[in-house]
């Protein structure tokens, strides 16, 4: 399965449910009583390029080559309701790196791949051998699978569950990245990028930007107060670099005191002397510094 992912190394539509689905409202079932559509627990994909566009307001369902085909009403599938789940998915070949896992912030592991209603939360520590990196994208009426996958989708970053095998888990434990969802294309570049595969370097080996050149003051700056608490963008800024490069939600800085609590960077210390100079050069100002980063 992971081979498949690889082999086009683009996006998969991907079609999974936990648990057999009925449907009603099929066109074209060949024979299934009463309109009714019966879809098997289990995923199927297709490359996103041979996906079938919706006609008539219908979309024809993914299904093992031995059942005959089925199309449904477009808002089964892609509406807010929708009884099964369809996703445009590009997944990495290999296992995550225990380096990649270190550098992450998860939230809670859910229980299969990702829903769009009822996740699952459940308890389960992150098994390399069992989770891949996976750009996962919703389906939009504005979007993907109505015309080419962009703006109108929005985007997750996952480690979604595979078996053995590679195939999708859908009892396995999946981890969406703390990551705020995006509209495909608006970041990550590479990540949409037929030519370039997904690669832990999107998330790894990050290196902050580039300090402000010093300027001469004609005086040491005081220390921070009421002034740089109103910059709240800016410490904002600091925040996320903090969480990024040390990989831990608790900030390092006090806000209410101004104090650099400096041990927490053990490690990355050189980051930290880089990061508290901007900062200061920006708020003009000085930081109290608690401890000693070693």
């Amino acid at each position: 399965m992971i081979a498949l992912f690889a082999a086009i190394g683009w996006f998969y539509a991907v079609q999974y449910a936990p648990r057999p689905v009925s449907l009603r409202g099929c066109a074209e079932c060949r024979g299934e009583p009463d309109d009714v559509c019966e879809v098997r627990a289990g995923a199927q994909l297709q490359p996103i390029d041979e996906y079938p566009r919706p006609a008539a307001g219908r979309i024809k369902l993914l299904r093992p080559s031995a059942e005959t085909a089925c199309a449904v009403p477009a808002q089964k599938i892609v509406g807010p309701r929708a009884a099964i789940e369809l996703a445009a998915v590009r997944m990495a070949i290999a296992q995550p790196s225990a380096t990649l896992l270190e550098s992450l912030h998860l939230r809670p592991p859910i229980r299969g791949w990702p829903q769009r209603r009822h996740a699952e939360t459940i308890a389960a520590a992150p098994d390399r051998s069992a989770l891949r990196l996976a750009l996962v994208c919703w389906p939009s009426d504005r979007g993907w699978p109505n015309r080419a996958l962009g703006s109108a989708n929005s985007c997750e970053w996952w480690l979604l569950a595979v078996d053995g095998s590679g195939a999708p888990d859908l009892s396995g434990a999946s981890f969406q990245l703390a990551e705020q969802a995006f509209a495909a294309g608006s970041k990550w570049p590479a990540a949409f990028d037929k030519n370039a595969p997904i690669a832990e370097s999107l998330f790894i080996n990050a290196t902050p930007p580039p300090a402000p050149a010093p300027v001469a003051a004609p005086s040491a700056p005081g220390r921070c107060g009421d002034g740089a608490r109103e910059r709240t963008a800016t410490l904002d800024r600091f925040d996320q670099w903090d969480q990024q490069i040390r990989g831990d939600a608790q900030p390092s800085l006090d806000r209410a005191s101004f104090t650099l609590r400096s041990p927490l960077w053990s490690g990355h210390c050189q980051e930290m002397e880089v990061l508290r100079a901007a900062l200061e050069r920006q708020l003009e100002c000085a930081l109290a510094v608690e401890g000693r980063c070693e």
